[in-house]
């Protein structure tokens, strides 16, 4: 099922990265959970229909959607959507609480009815919109920041929130410009040709304010012997936790809360994570 319109006119940088990995995404870094409980229940709170931005191959969707939650979500990953199609095949009763559109995150409208309404009449928008894991930052360049969150803003209702997470750059690799490879995971390899190690490493680029992920897949077969490798590179642009606030107020967003973690632990200096929630700046009356 799909929904609203999009202008692409300039490809977006989530969809040329993750096209070529979506079959491995649900391996590495899709097997990342950390976040799950916490936008669960920022959703329960809010109630439905939630907009996830990023949907992905539904890893937080389908979730959602186990809890009791509709969602409306949009990538510009063609194959990262196909992949999400071929698990709603075998999500039974759930599979229509997640329904999808293919779209830019800086410029996308959707009609009346993604607003769970069967009718012409507009709707006031979601009560809750999420950005998770990263995603926010395949945005590369603060103008682009702002085109996304204006939108997003847009389809927000009247109180609705917006809830987006990324890390925090870690200031002694920014001096040190680079971690050092490592195994990150092993998983069974989509084409049943035995199992996949997934090593990676960060290349950081202060001047450009750009992160770049190595990532390393390699096939292993039944007797843990390498068949073949496959090197791809996701390249995003870090933000620090300074940068927030004025950007969300430039685009009619002030913050509600800021966590250093998704038990809801303060942001402070030595926080790994960053969440933040954010809600539409109220016009004054007269205005």
């Amino acid at each position: 099922m799909t929904c609203g319109s999009c202008d692409s006119s300039s490809p977006p940088a989530r969809a040329a990265q993750y096209d070529a990995i979506a079959e491995l995404y649900d391996g590495y870094p899709g097997n990342y959970l950390e976040d799950i409980v916490f936008f669960a229940e920022e959703a329960t709170r809010a109630g439905s229909p939630v907009l996830e931005i990023g949907v992905g191959s539904g890893r937080l969707a389908f979730c959602l959607a186990a809890v009791g939650l509709d969602v409306v979500g949009i990538d510009s990953s063609v194959e990262m959507l196909r992949a999400l199609e071929r698990k709603r095949a075998q999500a039974g009763e759930l599979r229509g609480r997640v329904d999808v559109l293919a779209g830019d995150m800086r410029r996308f409208s959707l009609r009346p009815r993604c607003f769970g309404s069967s009718t012409a009449e507009a709707s006031p928008g979601f009560p809750l919109a999420i950005i998770a894991f990263r995603t926010f930052l395949y945005l590369l360049t603060k103008a682009d920041q702002r085109r996304a969150l204006r939108c997003v803003r847009r389809h927000l209702s009247p109180g609705g929130l917006l809830a987006m997470s990324f890390f925090v750059p870690p200031r002694e690799l920014l001096a040190r410009g680079r971690t050092e490879a490592a195994k990150m995971t092993r998983f069974p390899a989509p084409d049943g040709s035995g199992e996949v190690i997934a090593t990676d490493w960060a290349e950081f680029l202060p001047a450009r304010q750009r992160v770049i992920s190595h990532i390393t897949y390699e096939w292993r077969d039944g007797a843990d012997r390498p068949i073949r490798q496959v090197a791809h590179d996701l390249v995003a642009r870090y933000v620090f936790p300074e940068e927030v606030p004025p950007l969300l107020e430039s685009c009619g967003l002030e913050v509600v809360e800021a966590y250093g973690g998704f038990d809801r632990r303060p942001l402070t200096e030595t926080s790994r994570e960053q969440i933040w929630l954010a809600t539409p700046i109220a016009k004054k009356r007269g205005s």
